[in-house]
């Protein structure tokens, strides 16, 4: 009769634990890899930003007035849920600077605004609106002494950038998807 000494099944229970919880972690790995791709599947359309027209005023002459409207909706068909959702937004606007003496072209960031929406379960959508109004806006220029008013094809010109961010998978994957130089309009 053999006598199997503690510390040898001391070891076979541990090698047969971290086998289990390596499998366990693999399968949980592949899943949620597969699982995320559907969600950025560009076929399927889960990540919509914008979702819809963009709304904005964007006449710096009146800058209490100013505002913008961004729709947006996220769908999460995946298998886990979607945490540490974050969007953030900005305006860049382009101008000839009549402070300069050849009216260089000048761009600035008059908008800058993050958002958390914490997770979004399985299989739910999140249908939202990126609002700004005039006390957002910053950096705007004097209209009446440093604007080239004559600047062609228009004195103003507006550029978006988005970026919307989340974890997925138990927080095993992080993405990110950029939109870049989006053309958010003109004034006049």
């Amino acid at each position: 009769m053999t006598i199997i000494r503690p510390s040898r099944v001391f070891r076979w229970v541990i090698r047969g634990f971290l086998l289990i919880f390596t499998l366990s972690l693999s399968a949980v790995s592949l899943l949620g890899g597969f699982s995320a791709m559907t969600i950025l599947d560009p076929n399927v359309q889960n990540v919509n930003i914008p979702d819809g027209d963009i709304t904005a005023n964007f006449n710096i002459t009146n800058p209490s007035g100013m505002y913008i409207n961004v729709p947006f909706n996220i769908s999460n068909p995946g298998v886990y849920d979607l945490t540490n959702i974050q969007l953030s937004f900005q305006i860049a606007m382009t101008y000839g600077n009549a402070l300069t003496l050849l009216n260089d072209t000048t761009t600035v960031i008059i908008f800058y605004k993050e958002q958390f929406f914490g997770s979004l379960a399985q299989g739910l959508t999140l249908k939202a609106v990126l609002t700004g109004t005039g006390s957002d806006f910053v950096n705007l220029p004097d209209p009446s002494t440093e604007v080239d008013w004559t600047r062609t094809p228009y004195p103003l010109e507006f550029y978006a950038n988005l970026t919307f961010s989340a974890s997925y998978s138990l927080n095993l994957y992080t993405f990110s998807v950029n939109i870049i130089n989006l053309n958010a309009g003109h004034f006049p």
